[in-house]
């Protein structure tokens, strides 16, 4: 399980419209901007954890936490599964704590960041009992992306898999496989006078989108350079549930592979 004291703050669309940043490419996870104030609140749950953190006292209907960088300001909160309607996309690996608005401090003025702030609460608490801060919470859209973020990050985390298992068998001539949360995955390689062949094989819940997730990991190889291998391949031998390709790959597409993953040893 993911330390809390080390899981990632996602900054609201809410927060990136009040800063001014539109959503980044879905490969970068929005806790990864590049941008001071979204840079300081990764240190919250750590403040937290230490004891160090600061609470706004003006916004009292949950634990609101402050976030400061510069003359910027934010609130950060970390939210129970009663308060997400998503809940099932929040996993160990990403965000239970969210920078849900973010603005400048100006010191002795209404227009203060966290003055401003506690008048929003109260307006919005307005006919009820003290402050209302519900509508900072994550909206729909925060959980699109999210979600969206996640099948990018799967496609991404399945085709480094791939290619890590081509540089290996690349690299000592071996079948090089490895399990990931639904498949397991094999790669061989046989090389010869700068061209290789290539065979890959995958088992478990496999449907054409996998399957195209899978050969699309392999630079400078056409969709219409695999051919299935229904008998087998490089000493892989076909089982029920297994689908196995094959390719001829070149030297500068071995040469990246193999520089990908140079610094891994």
């Amino acid at each position: 399980m993911t330390d809390p004291a080390s899981s990632p703050v996602r900054p609201t669309k809410r927060c990136l419209d009040d800063l001014g940043i539109g959503f980044p490419d879905l490969a970068l996870p929005l806790s990864g901007i590049d941008h001071p104030l979204i840079a300081k609140s990764q240190d919250v749950p750590r403040e937290v954890a230490s004891g160090g953190a600061e609470r706004v006292r003006s916004l009292t209907d949950r634990v609101w936490l402050k976030s400061k960088c510069r003359n910027l300001r934010g609130v950060v909160a970390h939210l129970s599964a009663a308060e997400v309607e998503h809940a099932q996309l929040l996993t160990d690996a990403d965000a239970w704590w969210w920078l849900a608005a973010a603005g400048e401090r100006k010191a002795d003025s209404a227009s203060d960041f966290y003055k401003a702030i506690e008048a929003e609460a109260i307006r919005r608490g307005k006919g009820r009992q003290g402050v209302s801060t519900t509508h900072l919470l994550p909206v729909e859209i925060d959980y699109k992306r999210l979600s969206a973020e996640l099948a990018v990050q799967s496609v991404l985390s399945i085709q480094r898999v791939v290619r890590e298992l081509i540089a290996k068998s690349l690299t000592d001539g071996k079948l090089w496989s490895a399990s990931t949360a639904e498949h397991m995955i094999t790669a061989g390689v046989h090389a010869s006078d700068g061209e290789a062949y290539l065979a890959i094989s995958a088992e478990g819940f496999l449907d054409p989108r996998t399957i195209a997730v899978i050969l699309a990991s392999v630079p400078h190889v056409a969709e219409s350079e695999w051919m299935a291998e229904p008998g087998g391949a490089m000493g892989i031998e076909p089982i029920p549930g297994q689908i196995i390709f094959s390719a001829m790959i070149t030297a500068s597409a071995q040469a990246q592979i193999l520089d990908e993953f140079s610094d891994d040893g």
